[in-house]
């Protein structure tokens, strides 16, 4: 394992070490330290640091979870605790575990049953990239009338158990039920769907073993610039040409439905009319792990989400929004590299951003022959993609005053990477900049960094936030964000007023 630890977990216990013989000294004898004085306090100070390291890590054991959180994980699988990043051993196995994964299940599942595998599905990026794809892909196998097979969310296929990522541990998988319920993740279709529920890799190995290979470029490759509902049918026609019930994607070759196309609206938006009326999409939610760390943290996010379920996140129930909410997106830290390379190039917005019923739209500049943004179209760029606080608390004051006739918002809660003393600050001008206004100081303002989490879901927490998001009653997003764009997606699905949804 990349820790180097036993197969338990432990490290290995201390070789004994034989004290030796005391010896006499002559009087007056005083026997040398092996270590000269100017380094004992450093070493001092290193051995404290390290103990207090440990105590802290130790502090995030199973068994230090308080009483109150422990109440909303009696339902869920037990956490893993230990030294290193959860596995979500227990998760994978209960996906083997589900009823569809039953060899001799009658046709149209089981040994008779068509499939198709994506192997190719994207890996190496963050949660919003990989569910974007994963829901097209998923649509696509409904229509081609075949069983999908859902992958992990997978952070990287090379290595073990764990990877490194800004300096920290993480999981290199997770599966895809500690995100996600509904039909994408193998959960039963409504029964007007008349589809087979979906399954893991390993089942499609054993009753596909030789299955027929696709590589995307036979079909994209003629369909360059094509918009998704083109690329969508082009796909279902050679689906439903393919004789052979088991189709696999080719592991590492291209998207079908690639990035450029997720951030392109004038070529995405037209696959909408299709998508919105998918199972793949109205019955859609976030799984138990997500929905109980919301309800875990009602008293920081929203009251009213103290008994919320998998099923108060589906967009066919038509959800009330969280009265009074306004969610805010507030990507930080290593952003700004990323805010000023889409400056660079005069990027749009994310394609489901551009809605056309949507407020707020932004229009870029023409291209940048030298590729780098005037600094007046960069401070342009930087307001509507990394904005400083005190443009965060203008837009605010603009939004709430804008919308007060017919919402009045209470509360806030702050999707956001962002530092706990720079939130810190945000929270205190939003405050400020109230009283200062004349208008109901916020009820509470809540954030990322002040939900109390399991391993297992600190490691999935941007599907928290987006889960938070998706109920809201007012949202404003980054519209250069994936993450904001899987949020605006849904809540359309939903049929959430086009003007309860802004961006900076």
């Amino acid at each position: 394992m990349l820790l180097r630890l036993t197969a338990q977990g432990r490290l290995p216990n201390p070789a004994g070490v034989e004290r030796p013989a005391a010896h006499s000294s002559p009087a007056g004898f005083r026997p040398r330290s092996f270590l000269p004085r100017r380094f004992r306090g450093p070493l001092f100070g290193l051995v404290v640091f390290g103990a207090i390291a440990l105590l802290f890590r130790l502090s995030r054991f199973p068994n230090s979870i308080p009483d109150d959180l422990r109440v909303f994980l009696q339902d869920l699988l037990k956490p893993e605790g230990g030294w290193y990043p959860p596995r979500f051993c227990e998760w994978h196995d209960r996906e083997k575990q589900l009823p569809q994964h039953d060899p001799d299940l009658p046709y149209p599942q089981g040994r008779e049953g068509r499939y198709i595998r994506f192997s190719n599905q994207i890996w190496g990026l963050g949660w919003g990239n990989i569910m974007q794809e994963l829901l097209l892909n998923a649509h696509l196998a409904y229509l081609a009338k075949r069983t999908y097979v859902f992958e992990n969310y997978t952070w990287d296929k090379r290595s073990g158990d764990f990877s490194r990522f800004n300096r920290k541990w993480i999981p290199s998988r997770v599966p895809l039920t500690a995100l996600l319920s509904g039909p994408a993740a193998g959960d039963p279709f409504p029964q007007f769907a008349d589809a087979s529920p979906a399954v893991i890799p390993e089942f499609f190995n054993e009753v596909c073993p030789n299955p027929t290979i696709i590589d995307p470029q036979e079909i994209n490759g003629a369909l360059s610039d094509t918009s998704a509902a083109a690329v969508l049918q082009a796909w279902v026609d050679k689906l439903e040409r393919t004789e052979d019930r088991c189709v696999e994607i080719k592991e590492h070759s291209g998207q079908i439905f690639g990035f450029y196309l997720f951030g392109d609206s004038e070529r995405l938006l037209d696959i909408w009319p299709s998508l919105i009326k998918s199972p793949i999409l109205t019955h859609f939610s976030w799984s138990p792990l997500i929905t109980t760390a919301i309800a875990a943290n009602a008293h920081i996010i929203h009251p009213a989400l103290s008994n919320f379920t998998p099923f108060d996140f589906t967009p066919s129930s038509v959800p009330p929004p969280l009265s009074g909410l306004l969610a805010l997106h507030i990507r930080h830290g290593d952003y700004m590299g990323h805010c000023r390379h889409l400056a660079s190039w005069s990027s749009r917005f994310m394609g489901f951003n551009e809605f056309p019923g949507l407020p707020d739209l932004f229009s870029p500049p023409v291209v940048h022959s030298q590729g780098i943004a005037p600094p007046e179209e960069l401070a342009r760029y930087l307001a509507r993609c990394f904005p400083e606080i005190e443009q965060i608390v203008s837009r605010v004051r603009e939004v709430r005053a804008l919308l007060l006739p017919t919402t009045a918002l209470t509360r806030v809660y702050v999707l956001t990477n962002g530092r706990p003393w720079w939130l810190q600050k945000l929270k205190d001008s939003l405050q400020e900049d109230a009283r200062k206004e004349g208008v109901e100081e916020w009820e509470h303002i809540g954030t990322s960094r002040d939900l109390r989490l399991t391993d297992e879901q600190r490691h999935n927490s941007q599907a928290v936030d987006m889960a938070v998001a998706q109920r809201a009653e007012v949202f404003i997003g980054n519209g250069f964000s994936s993450m904001t764009s899987n949020v605006v997606m849904l809540r359309a699905a939903q049929g959430v007023d086009w003007n309860k949804t802004r961006f900076w």
